[in-house]
């Protein structure tokens, strides 16, 4: 009898790819590996490459699967995407300004909140970068 089993792994955004290690790992459990990763590279397509995140799958009896992707916090992923920029002042004195670019604030916002209206989770973020004193910069 085959048993429901439960998987933690760590997989970077758009880089699931049906061979190994992952492919070896889900095809011993009998997943459609090619199925799987088309489904997690279409759910992260918005995010840049280099998040790496902890996906949990479970596979039921009949070798069919759910997965769920755990979220890195809103203030990690500010801080990946924050740049900085130095300015000078009137006297001639360096000072820095972070930022994130529009593009990034937006997919940020769709991201951390999916069901909810654009207007409303742009305002939660950018109440995050106003109290860490970033700007968002078209």
């Amino acid at each position: 009898m085959y048993e429901i089993v439960k998987l933690e792994l760590y997989i970077r955004a758009k880089g699931a790819e049906s061979g190994p290690p992952l492919g070896t790992t889900l095809g011993n459990i009998g997943v459609n590996t090619i199925k799987f990763c088309k489904e997690f590279n279409d759910y992260t397509q918005d995010l840049p490459d280099y998040f790496l995140l902890k996906v949990n799958i479970t596979v039921n009896e009949n070798r069919s699967f759910v997965f769920s992707v755990s979220l890195p916090s809103i203030g990690f992923l500010i801080s990946l995407l924050k740049k900085e920029e130095i300015l000078k002042d009137s006297s001639g004195t360096n000072y820095s300004i972070y930022y994130i670019i529009l593009e990034d604030f937006l997919k940020l916002c769709k991201f951390i909140f999916p069901n909810y209206p654009l207007e409303k989770s742009s305002k939660i973020i950018k109440g995050t970068l106003l109290s860490s004193n970033i700007i968002i910069k078209i």
